[in-house]
């Protein structure tokens, strides 16, 4: 399920010329990927979108690709099959497929969260703000944090 909410936070995706999560996970040897936009409100730091895919293999791969005009910015990073594994497994325990956008989020004055997650066959997304997180938005917070440090990591502008 895709949330309206969510469609200018997904162009700075495009912008950034990173495929839609869906059309990646259409890819020959991509079974599933991960994807964690973040939109500074303030400009203190450059967005960046964060993808996680995984294919037939153990481990997985993040690339992150940071929005700074006139530079093309990214790193990439292995990710382990253990700690895959174990992001999946927080992503279960705060039933993030079923999750809706976190509720009355304003559109302006926080930074907005994009995090979506696709298969084949499946694709949901979730619009939220970190500063204004509770209960299962804050666990899901916490659980990428942990699990996915590398993709949060804000950058100087």
């Amino acid at each position: 399920m895709a949330s309206r909410r969510a469609d200018p936070i997904r162009l700075i995706a495009l912008r950034l010329r990173q495929d839609e999560l869906r059309t990646l996970t259409q890819r020959p040897g991509v079974n599933e990927a991960l994807r964690v936009t973040v939109q500074y409100h303030d400009a203190r730091h450059p967005n960046q979108v964060a993808t996680l895919t995984r294919g037939h293999g153990g481990a997985a791969r993040l690339h992150v690709v940071y929005d700074k005009p006139g530079k093309h910015v990214f790193f990439d990073y292995a990710v382990s099959a253990e700690r895959y594994i174990a992001l999946l497994k927080a992503l279960r325990r705060v039933n993030f497929d079923r999750m809706d956008d976190q509720p009355d989020v304003p559109f302006f004055g926080v930074d907005l969260w994009l995090v979506e997650r696709a298969s084949a066959s499946f694709y949901h997304d979730v619009v939220l703000s970190p500063e204004e997180a509770r209960g299962f938005y804050r666990e899901l917070i916490l659980a990428l944090r942990e699990h996915l440090p590398e993709a949060l990591r804000a950058i100087v502008p």
